[in-house]
């Protein structure tokens, strides 16, 4: 086993513990740690959301007596739940509750940048990356498969969007995040598989996870993406979300695009502009259904599944009609 994390939501129930006080028992329990021939990557208790004070206050406390402590740590724990909206509902949410949650779920992109940033003021070369281990969508209960399961929601296309505008951004600050988890996996809130006695089915957000394994050990590239903004009302607050979001990676001759069309009602006619290359041909993978409540169950197992297919796309521009609603992927082969 090579990554251990060195306590857990130590600002809270893991301790109770100021960040200067964690920082000492950091120290206190990575003085000395044998290896068995592995090397280990310690990952410290991070913050909860944006909790810069947490951040900046461990870090200063940390390297008190030196830099050197830094050596010690692989990466520095963010969770971020965006949670629910409106009434909390997985499945029954108006759309506001929609656009306000996939609001909320893009706010990963400054908690990112801003902890890097307060990082940085010690860290200076960054040795040290981000792992955000626990993140998603966090519902009322009731609509759990068996009420003795604690936390358990039914994940829909809603929750769908959030692992995809997510993960997208988990790609494009590849440089700072080394790790991410969804940290809860089968009948838990952000879960991939729901599971009651000999009954086992996938749901939306699996569905993003199997499409985006393409990303992985890949090259991110650099992606400009443009469209119309949407924003959803939760109370006083008003949450913005971007028309239109996602990443892109290469490796070898293949290009991976993954994209995100959160208007819940009208599909985005794209163009895609490569710079520097030429597309020989492309298919599609489509994550999509009518109906943005839309979820799987074991009545219905496959009511949201991907679909894939060619597409025409040739040259350095192509377009492609992404529908309402939905996250794709355009796995493009470049010419030699």
């Amino acid at each position: 086993m090579r990554f251990w994390g060195v306590g857990n939501e130590s600002w809270g129930c893991g301790g109770e513990f100021a960040p200067d006080e964690y920082a000492v028992e950091y120290r206190r329990y990575t003085a000395w740690v044998p290896e068995f021939g592995v090397k280990l990557a310690l990952i410290g208790s991070g913050p909860n959301g944006g909790d810069l004070d947490w951040t900046m206050r461990f870090f200063a406390k940390l390297t008190e007596k030196g830099k050197g402590a830094l050596g010690t740590m692989y990466g520095w724990a963010l969770h971020y739940y965006c949670g629910t909206s409106g009434a909390g509902q997985a499945i029954d949410f108006t759309i506001d509750d929609w656009y306000s949650l996939l609001g909320k779920a893009t706010r990963m992109e400054s908690l990112i940048t801003e902890h890097w940033s307060a990082m940085g003021e010690i860290d200076s070369e960054h040795r040290v990356k981000l792992v955000v281990d626990e993140w998603g969508a966090w519902h009322r209960a009731g609509t759990e498969v068996h009420p003795a399961y604690l936390f358990g929601q039914t994940p829909t296309m809603r929750d769908a969007l959030i692992t995809a505008l997510t993960l997208d951004t988990f790609h494009r600050h590849a440089d700072k995040v080394a790790m991410s988890n969804a940290a809860q996996l089968i009948n838990n809130l952000h879960c991939l598989f729901l599971a009651r006695e000999d009954q086992f089915i996938v749901t939306p957000t699996y569905h993003v996870f199997a499409m985006y394994a393409a990303h992985q050990r890949a090259q991110a590239l650099r992606t400009l993406f443009a469209g119309p903004a949407h924003s959803g009302r939760e109370k006083d607050d008003r949450w913005n979300v971007a028309g239109l979001a996602g990443s892109a990676s290469l490796q070898g001759k293949t290009l991976v695009l993954t994209a995100v069309n959160t208007d819940a009602a009208q599909p985005l006619d794209a163009e895609i502009l490569l710079r520097g290359a030429v597309a020989q041909r492309a298919t599609v993978s489509t994550l999509a259904h009518p109906d943005i409540h839309a979820h799987n169950s074991f009545a219905a197992p496959n009511t949201v599944e991907v679909r894939t297919a060619a597409i025409e796309a040739r040259g350095s521009a192509f377009t492609y009609r992404l529908p309402p609603a939905s996250v794709s992927k355009v796995t493009v082969e470049l010419a030699s």
